[in-house]
């Protein structure tokens, strides 16, 4: 063997085991500060993602109220245009019923007016025929007013049905 020999190992000193009894509570007390720190941190990560999950719903509510009023206020406006709408077509019936009876006034009027000539006419043809009554020529004329005057009694009538 060499010069050396060798040397049985003596347990380790009590100062030697207070310093590792040191180092392993050292060590204890970073992990246990490393772990409280890491659960702050957790707890500040939490409390933030809470905060903002808060505000996002927050936001979105927001967003909701306002499309919701949104559509209250055309749905408003919607029924404000129906109803100027309804008025106008009211008043535009009303309008038309008034000229449509100003017209039919005035037709009747007018077909008076042409019925009263008519009669008058055929009462003068009348007249000449009863004055006439020998003459074949006043036979002729007469029947010729009579047709002409029925046909226009005819076409005025047929004229004012398409009305």
């Amino acid at each position: 063997m060499s010069e050396r020999s060798f040397i049985p190992c003596a347990d380790p000193s009590a100062n030697t085991l207070r310093l590792i009894d040191d180092t392993i509570k050292y060590f204890e007390k970073m992990l246990k500060q490393n772990q409280e720190f890491n659960d702050s941190k957790l707890e500040l990560v939490v409390e933030a993602t809470r905060r903002e999950s808060e505000a996002e719903t927050r936001r979105i509510d927001g967003r909701q109220a306002a499309d919701a009023e949104m559509v209250k206020v055309a749905n408003q406006a919607a029924i404000q245009q129906a109803q100027a709408l309804a008025s106008q077509v009211a008043e535009n019936a009303e309008t038309l019923r008034a000229g449509m009876s100003k017209t039919a006034e005035t037709l009747a009027t007018q077909l008076q007016v042409v019925t009263s000539s008519l009669d008058n006419r055929l009462k003068i043809v009348e007249t000449n025929q009863y004055t006439l009554a020998g003459s074949s020529k006043g036979k002729g004329d007469m029947w010729g007013w009579v047709a002409s005057g029925v046909i226009l009694i005819i076409a005025v009538v047929g004229f004012l049905s398409k009305w």
